[in-house]
């Protein structure tokens, strides 16, 4: 029969309550504070079996790691232990605590009260909040006023701004001014032109 995979903060509460692991154990039962061996495999003395025993626990309990099929991989399993631990949201490092070199390397570890439903429920509510608000920036910068403006300016006008002339881009600023005032008349458009000095508008 399968075993149903454990959330890993009660699944440890296991482990040090079970005193099968050489080096974790509670510092302070009653404020939820334990230690987990970390020593270094490069470290002379250290041995798969004591050293990493924790991490190969995981890795077995998680399905990473089956004895017989993969070869045994303790970096990986620390590696993957390390992540696992820094997402729990219920269990933070007690860093002024820990101790990251020599042969009895640890780290300690406190155990964070369960949340209650009101706090649950503010952190699920702050969530949704900064999602709509990320939303509504995304939309806003997608509605640019000057979307109309570059969108004639950046693709039709050359890099080399000394090229311009009238004569070039006269058709193009006369179909920008039919359509700005379409209730005008051909006639119109032609004195339009003709005021800004534009020569051989063709009759409409």
């Amino acid at each position: 029969m399968p075993i149903t995979r454990m959330r890993m903060r009660p699944w440890l509460e296991m482990q040090i309550n079970s005193n099968q692991i050489p080096g974790l154990i509670w510092i302070n039962k009653e404020e939820m504070i334990f230690q987990i061996p970390w020593k270094h495999a490069a470290k002379h003395g250290w041995d798969i079996n004591k050293d990493a025993c924790l991490f190969r626990s995981w890795a077995i309990h998680t399905g990473r790691y089956k004895a017989g099929e993969k070869e045994p991989d303790p970096k990986t399993w620390k590696a993957n232990f390390r992540c696992a631990m820094n997402s729990l949201p219920d269990i933070e490092e007690v860093k002024d605590q820990s101790r990251n070199k020599g042969s009895s390397a640890v780290r300690v570890y406190r155990m964070l009260p369960p949340l209650s439903k009101i706090q649950k429920k503010e952190r699920k509510s702050k969530s949704s909040r900064d999602a709509k608000s990320k939303g509504k920036r995304k939309s806003c910068g997608d509605s640019s006023p000057d979307t109309f403006s570059d969108g004639l300016s950046s693709s039709t006008l050359p890099d080399d701004h000394s090229s311009y002339t009238a004569q070039g881009y006269m058709g193009q600023d006369l179909e920008v001014e039919r359509a700005l005032t379409p209730a005008l008349g051909a006639g119109a458009v032609r004195v339009a032109a003709n005021k800004c000095g534009w020569e051989g508008v063709p009759a409409q």
